[in-house]
């Protein structure tokens, strides 16, 4: 067999076993969903060695615990977050609707800006800033079903075509749209002049080419800059934003933290840094508060977990 006729056999497996898989939950209630998914994902924190070592390290790391065990302990709980973030958007529309969104979600965070951007007579556009914690794709048509603003996000392509196609469909309703990530600072500006708003996820490690150094829990991480340099562009606000469940199933809370408003100085490499270090700490505020919320698995940090050995600037 070829590698292409492999690849399409891989394609088509992957997609209709996921497939399978989706019309099973959405037939199971949600609490029962969630138990037994939260139940395969236990049996994976114990046989993937490799990502549950990472995640206990990258707890410690971090500083969110100090003690072995406990670090053990929020792990495992990070992994069921994981299961319970895949029932959520496989149910996404059975969780979520626009009748229903009074009931299911509340907000919390900075007052001036829940009005603002979110839930006042009139709302304004923003250039949202994101990360992996809570469900984040639930989080997309939560603001527009809020804010009553469209809203365009960046979307990471897949490697199965077929399933990219089956996941984006889903979630781009209520006005919610995606772009591909190359090329997507054009798409991106944009919208924001046609009074959109725009969101991009910026907890994950970005390339040299795509980010700068920043601090991250302590340590040095490389941060996107697409946000600080649109936002130093356009002048819209930037506020950082989280979907997070509560202890209900099928319940959030959307929390938004005070917007950020910062005019150019004339020293763009300046401004870029100062920007991107703010809103990389109001995630860090944020994953603090809920850290069995937030995928600790995830490579971000430069000084751990990396196959080069990092050298801080002013030691070069």
């Amino acid at each position: 067999m070829s590698k292409k006729e492999k690849g399409v056999f891989r394609t088509n497996l992957e997609y209709f076993a996921t497939l399978a898989g989706f019309k099973i939950i959405r037939m199971i209630p949600l609490r029962i969903a969630i138990f037994l998914a939260k139940l395969i994902f236990r049996i994976y924190f114990y046989t993937d060695s490799r990502r549950r070592k990472r995640t206990i390290q990258h707890i410690l790391h971090a500083g969110i615990e100090t003690d072995h065990s406990a670090a053990v302990r929020l792990a495992k709980i990070n992994f069921g977050n994981y299961a319970q973030t895949a029932v959520e958007i496989v149910k996404m529309d059975q969780i979520l609707t626009p009748k229903n969104l009074k009931e299911k979600v509340s907000y919390s965070g900075d007052k001036e800006s829940i009005e603002k951007f979110l839930t006042g007579e009139k709302t304004s556009p923003a250039i949202i800033v994101t990360s992996h914690t809570g469900n984040w794709e639930l989080a997309g048509i939560t603001y527009t079903m809020t804010s009553r603003i469209p809203l365009l996000s960046v979307m990471r392509p897949m490697a199965n075509v077929k399933l990219e196609r089956f996941f984006y469909k889903r979630v781009n309703n209520h006005n919610h749209n995606s772009c591909l990530k190359k090329g997507a600072i054009k798409s991106l500006l944009s919208a924001l002049k046609k009074g959109e708003s725009i969101a991009i996820v910026t907890d994950q490690h970005a390339s040299s080419s795509e980010g700068i150094e920043t601090s991250f829990f302590g340590h040095p991480a490389r941060t996107h800059v697409s946000p600080a340099i649109l936002h130093l562009k356009t002048g819209i606000p930037i506020i950082v934003v989280a979907l997070l469940r509560t202890k209900t199933p099928g319940y959030f809370t959307f929390n938004i933290k005070e917007a950020i408003n910062e005019k150019p100085s004339g020293d763009k490499e300046a401004d870029v840094k100062k920007v991107t270090q703010m809103y990389t700490d109001k995630i860090e505020e944020i994953i603090r508060e809920y850290p069995e919320q937030w995928p600790w698995t995830h490579r971000r940090w430069l000084d751990i977990n990396r196959k080069s050995k990092y050298t801080a600037p002013d030691a070069e």
